[in-house]
């Protein structure tokens, strides 16, 4: 492919390439209705031309806030080839990954709201007879009122028993265990693997398992998540609360019947969750935690001998004031005790934070 903006494909004006993997995908206007979209375009070199229309008939039949809405669909020809054209609501914010702090993680509130928001569009989705199949960051978009909202049938599974089915591709870094193979079959299981993999993520650095993938390849990258291993339950960052960890711990189960039996079920656990604070990073790309009233903070000093010192402080949101965190300042500490009181400062801003 090589449009560029300002080119008209049919009724659409391409404004601004958004991305798009086995195709492109343009912010773009559609002249009939002088109204602005997405569109995405697809060659059917990757595809039959009636395998690529499928996403559009399926997310046509959605009328979910949480589900990307598609408008339209086509076929075209430009100098002299074929393309599949599928016109889509636009989003300016584009996908959640833009809201990403300076360490690439997303701050919990955010998180908890995402993840129930595509719980919400992945229960009526179940209901229809429908598998995502392709649950990552990318394909979470974000509306004007910071509303999660599922993109990209693209690789969908349809049962209409609700009974599990073969899948037409999968995304590897996100797909669950039982769907890798000769026999793989997709599932509300699958779909709820692919849930918990997204949060991890989000939580820990949206690169994270990707730069796994890289480093192991598709072989070993298989067998370590086949073996519980892949996300790294260990791994978590400090500031993941436990009670969070143990719902996505769940998902993430090998054997698919020990994951959760449906997104409600999921989605009702995470909603019985409340956490005073949470951290994400300041304006300097420290971290730095956050509750209604306070800001905290933490500062790490080397000594001589190998030792620290550890300082907690909150800082008033009104008034500005800075004061010391006594339960949480340490001198002359070994390291493995500044690292235990750093993970307690930052469970305890978590559940405590005022």
């Amino acid at each position: 492919m090589s449009f560029k903006a300002g080119d008209n494909i049919y009724k659409f004006t391409l404004i601004k390439k958004l991305g798009g993997n086995f195709g492109e995908v343009w912010h773009a206007k559609d002249n009939s209705i002088n109204k602005e979209i997405a569109l995405k375009i697809l060659e059917p070199a990757f595809e039959p031309i009636a395998k690529l229309l499928d996403e559009a008939r399926i997310g046509n039949k959605f009328n979910h806030r949480n589900l990307l809405p598609i408008h339209y669909a086509d076929v075209t020809t430009v100098g002299g080839k074929t393309y599949t054209l599928i016109s889509q609501e636009y989003y300016p914010n584009g996908d959640v990954t833009n809201q990403l702090n300076t360490h690439n993680f997303l701050p919990l509130p955010q998180v908890m709201n995402v993840l129930q928001d595509i719980l919400f569009g992945l229960e009526y989705l179940h209901n229809s007879g429908f598998y995502h199949n392709d649950i990552k960051p990318g394909n979470i978009l974000m509306d004007g009122q910071q509303t999660a909202v599922l993109a990209d049938y693209g690789i969908a599974g349809f049962s209409p028993s609700v009974s599990p089915v073969t899948p037409k591709n999968s995304y590897i870094v996100h797909r669950a265990p039982e769907t890798n193979g000769s026999a793989a079959k997709i599932s509300i299981h699958s779909d709820i693997f692919q849930v918990g993999c997204t949060a991890f993520r989000l939580l820990n650095g949206v690169s994270n398992l990707k730069n796994e993938f890289i480093a192991l390849g598709p072989s070993d990258y298989e067998s370590k998540k086949a073996n519980g291993k892949i996300p790294d339950r260990k791994s978590y960052e400090p500031f993941v609360p436990k009670k969070l960890k143990t719902i996505i711990n769940k998902a993430l189960n090998v054997n698919p019947s020990d994951r959760f039996s449906s997104a409600l079920e999921m989605r009702r656990k995470l909603e019985k969750l409340h956490f005073p604070g949470y951290w994400t990073s300041d304006s300097k790309s420290n971290l730095q935690g956050v509750g209604k009233k306070y800001f905290y903070q933490f500062e790490v000093l080397p000594l001589p001998g190998d030792l620290f010192n550890f300082n907690a402080t909150k800082t008033n949101k009104s008034s500005g004031k800075t004061t010391r965190i006594g339960l949480f300042t340490s001198k002359k500490i070994s390291e493995k005790e500044m690292n235990k009181i750093k993970t307690q400062f930052f469970e305890w801003v978590i559940e405590n934070a005022s």
